[in-house]
């Protein structure tokens, strides 16, 4: 099955032509912002830009997606600048991509294509690459241009063996999407697996207080993860560098502790199939206490990022989740004006540095605070020779106050709820209260 995780064409192409479309209700700037981060996708997956060009239409073409003009015009500058792929922000139909294909006679790869390949070069783990090959094959299904021919050659090692078939009058391409069909099976039940060993993880975790990161890809999430959890997950400059879940303890003022998730970051038009494939992983964020959204403030579009980035929250239903926010890369702010602008859009929100470590005590406090009613406040007798709960409870809890008596320690705390348990034989009695309550005054 090894074959089936591995769903990265043989042959990418190396030049490419960006197209973007102005329709009639977008403005320009945007159209040239999202053209700028495609230019980013294509250097990503390892395809040099050779050349960008944008059409404004008011509708798109039913047959090209773009006018019957630009594709004579796209004609001449494959030849000119040998370009063997254009690469479109937009998402085509499966007819509008052969055409395109027919009549250009390159490979055609729409945005939604894009990054799934980049998704594909960037999965490192099992899980990862089933989630990937899932969005792709789910994507490739209605289309099987020549982009995703390669898919065909797996048939004989992914769990076909020999025995794999064309029927009687059965075309390749009906052969092709019978094995895309039987393999989108097989992945769908090995995910399943994935996500039954995920929800005994969660559940194991329903104690203890979840934070997930989320924001835009190359916001700065893992660079924070690094800096919150002393960890070292890759954290670079690039698109998608994570794709994986990562959850590790955090340990927070006041004795508290979180697990902190990093989380695969997002993008505007997020294809569909991604956010289902990778579902088992971005149910950390639909089942987080509280959201740590990350932003990079010195991005041009910030707040364009936060809409996407809500938008696929609402996909998820996590809209409802408590959120925290992070204004990240503070550092590279030539002027005050962006960021104040955004604060006075969200004041609540942070400013930091995850790579310089600026703001990250403050944030600390911040969550700390997030979580300070989290658990309850008891009044616990507890003798000398009990001495291992003392200890718990200024590990694991936040100890008020205490009164050192002839035998026992008479101790007010605040407990997280999962060690209750461990000090419920020290609970003292209601008379017991009032007498300690008098002591303290």
């Amino acid at each position: 099955m090894q074959q089936l995780y591995d769903t990265r064409a043989p042959n990418p192409p190396s030049r490419a032509i960006l197209v973007g479309v102005k329709l009639r209700d977008a403005l320009m700037h945007e159209t040239e912002e999202s053209l700028q981060e495609l230019r980013q996708l294509t250097e990503t997956a390892g395809i040099e830009a050779v050349c960008e060009t944008i059409q404004p239409r008011d509708v798109p073409n039913p047959t090209y997606f773009i006018g019957e003009g630009k594709v004579e015009e796209l004609k001449t500058l494959t030849a000119e600048l040998e370009a063997d792929a254009v690469i479109f922000d937009e998402e085509l139909s499966p007819a509008q991509t052969r055409n395109i294909e027919q009549a250009l006679n390159i490979a055609t790869v729409d945005r939604t294509g894009l990054i799934l390949q980049v998704f594909a070069q960037r999965a490192s783990t099992k899980e990862a690459r089933l989630q990937v090959a899932l969005a792709q094959l789910e994507y490739a299904l209605p289309r099987l241009t020549r982009m995703w021919t390669h898919l065909s050659r797996l048939a004989t090692g992914a769990g076909g063996g020999g025995g794999y078939l064309r029927g009687p009058g059965e075309t390749q391409l009906e052969m092709d999407r019978r094995w895309i069909r039987r393999h989108i099976s097989q992945v769908k039940k090995a995910l399943d697996t994935v996500e039954k060993r995920r929800h005994v993880q969660r559940r194991n975790r329903e104690e203890k207080i979840n934070v997930s990161l989320v924001g835009y890809t190359n916001a700065g999430k893992s660079t924070l993860f690094n800096a919150l959890t002393g960890e070292s997950v890759l954290a670079e400059n690039q698109l998608f560098a994570t794709l994986d879940s990562t959850t590790r303890k955090v340990n927070l003022p006041q004795n508290q502790q979180i697990l902190l998730s990093d989380t695969v970051g997002f993008i505007k038009k997020l294809p569909h199939q991604l956010v289902a494939a990778f579902k088992a992983t971005l149910e950390e964020v639909a089942e987080a206490d509280l959201l740590l959204h990350v932003v990079d403030v010195s991005h041009s579009e910030a707040e364009a990022q936060i809409d996407a980035v809500n938008e696929v929250l609402a996909e998820l239903d996590a809209t409802d989740i408590p959120m925290l926010m992070a204004f990240n890369k503070t550092d590279r702010l030539e002027t005050e004006d962006a960021l104040q602008f955004l604060r006075s859009r969200y004041p609540e929100a942070l400013p930091i540095s995850a790579q310089r470590g600026d703001g990250i005590e403050a944030l600390r406090e911040a969550l700390a605070q997030r979580f300070v009613n989290r658990g309850a406040i008891v009044a616990l007798n507890i003798p000398y020779t009990a001495g291992k709960t003392l200890d718990l409870l200024y590990k694991h809890g936040t100890v008020l106050d205490t009164v050192y008596d002839a035998e026992a320690v008479r101790v007010n705390a605040r407990v997280p709820s999962r060690y209750l348990k461990a000090v419920k034989p020290f609970l003292v009695t209601a008379n017991e209260a009032e007498v300690y309550a008098e002591s303290t005054q």
